[in-house]
């Protein structure tokens, strides 16, 4: 009995610890850029703003709905999924975009995707992160320090 209060107890910490952790935001090994704002990354991720230092084009990534990635560009952007979908249609229909972002079905495709085009940027759970991914601060910290403003 004493075991599974203890296992117990170690779920309960590794779960507190991985809502610590937060979304890391990954971009392509390339890119100049260390360190974004979150109004930096509303733009990116709103389409507004469209190449990085050097002109690479930003190719925004996206998770599926109900992921915990999605939800949190939601939230960054402050939308809901149909005022997000109805923001691209408009951007298309204006001109300011071809498509939105594309979403892919997993982390792992993410981490490809981020890769192969040299403007790529994603949110992810930054335990999902792999060995190589860049991953840029946000108002200058990290995942998992405070006050890292991406949960």
């Amino acid at each position: 009995m004493p075991a599974l209060i203890l296992l117990a107890g170690l779920l309960c910490i590794q779960s507190a610890l991985a809502q610590k952790a937060g979304l890391a935001v990954v971009v392509n090994g390339n890119n100049p850029v260390s360190n974004l704002t979150v109004a930096d990354l509303r733009n990116l991720f709103a389409g507004e703003k469209r190449s990085w230092p050097g002109g690479a084009p930003v190719k925004a990534f996206m998770r599926g709905p109900g992921t915990e990635e999605r939800t949190g560009v939601l939230k960054l952007l402050g939308m809901s999924e149909s005022e997000y979908k109805q923001h691209w249609i408009s951007q298309v229909f204006r001109g300011n975009a071809q498509a939105e972002p594309p979403t892919l079905p997993s982390n792992g495709m993410q981490k490809e995707a981020v890769a192969a085009f040299p403007g790529g940027i994603a949110l992810m759970n930054s335990l999902d992160v792999k060995p190589g991914m860049k991953v840029v601060r946000v108002n200058g910290h990290l995942p998992g320090e405070l006050p890292y403003p991406l949960h």
